[in-house]
C-alpha cells in the first residue's frame, strides 16, 4: 500500500482559523460529531471558529491541549469535495485530519501509486497542494498506537511500566499508588499525576488509532 500526506491551502474554514497562529487542531469525525484535539497558542480562536460552524459542545484543557467534543459532525457541513475525490479513485483517508499554519493536513492511503497521483492531480483543480510525504506502508500510521504513539516521557513510562508490573490494575490490585510512590522515592500525590498523564496520553492515541 502507498501513503502520502497532502498539504492544501485554503483547506476551508477550520484551516483559515490556524492561520496567523500556533495552534494545531487534529479532528476524528463520527457519524453525529467529531472529537478535536487542539494544542498551541490561538487554540481558543481555533475552537471559536469550529463553535461558530458546528457548535462546541463539551472540552477538557490541560496545559496547552484542549479536547473538545463538536454538537454537529463537520462531514455534514462541508462540501469540500475531498472525500469524494478520495472515493472516485479508491482511496482512504487515514484520521485524523489536522489543520495547522492555514492548511488542511490529509493522510491518504491507496493500493497504488498511481492512484494516489491521480488524487494529487484532482485535488490541485481546487487548492494548492503540497506532497508532504509519500512512502509505502504494511499498514496505515496509525493502526497500532502505543507507548511510542503516545510520547510518554521516560518517568511516565517506566512508572507504567512499574504499576503494570506490580499488579495495580489487577484485580483485585496488587499494589497501591503508594507502593509505587515508595518503590520511586515519590510523594504519592507526584506518582499518580505521573501515572495519570501517561494514562491520557495512552487514551489519547487510542483514540487517534
Amino acid at each position: 500500500m502507498q501513503q502520502a500526506t497532502f498539504r492544501l491551502a485554503g483547506g476551508g474554514a477550520y484551516a483559515a482559523a490556524t492561520a496567523d497562529t500556533d495552534a494545531r487542531m487534529r479532528l476524528w469525525c463520527n457519524d453525529h460529531c467529531d472529537l478535536l484535539e487542539v494544542r498551541g497558542g490561538g487554540a481558543e480562536r481555533v475552537l471559536d471558529a469550529v463553535d461558530e460552524r458546528v457548535g462546541v459542545g463539551e472540552r477538557v484543557a490541560e496545559g496547552d491541549t484542549t479536547l473538545a467534543v463538536t454538537e454537529a459532525c463537520l462531514r455534514a457541513e462541508s462540501d469540500d469535495g475531498v472525500e469524494d475525490t478520495l472515493a472516485a479513485h479508491g482511496c482512504l483517508l487515514v484520521p485524523p485530519l489536522t489543520y495547522e499554519a492555514g492548511e488542511k493536513r490529509l493522510q491518504v492511503l491507496a493500493l497504488s501509486p498511481a492512484a494516489l497521483t491521480d488524487v494529487y492531480h484532482d485535488l490541485r483543480a481546487d487548492y494548492d497542494v503540497t506532497v508532504a510525504d509519500k512512502r509505502e506502508v504494511s499498514a496505515p500510521a496509525s493502526a497500532a498506537p502505543g507507548a511510542a504513539a503516545a510520547d510518554l516521557t521516560a518517568r511516565q513510562a517506566a512508572v507504567l511500566r512499574a504499576a503494570v508490573e506490580a499488579g495495580f490494575y489487577d484485580l483485585p490490585r496488587g499494589a497501591t499508588t503508594a507502593d509505587l510512590a515508595d518503590q520511586f522515592g515519590l510523594a504519592r500525590s507526584t506518582l499518580e499525576e505521573h501515572l495519570r498523564r501517561a494514562e491520557g496520553k495512552l487514551a489519547r492515541a487510542a483514540l487517534r488509532g
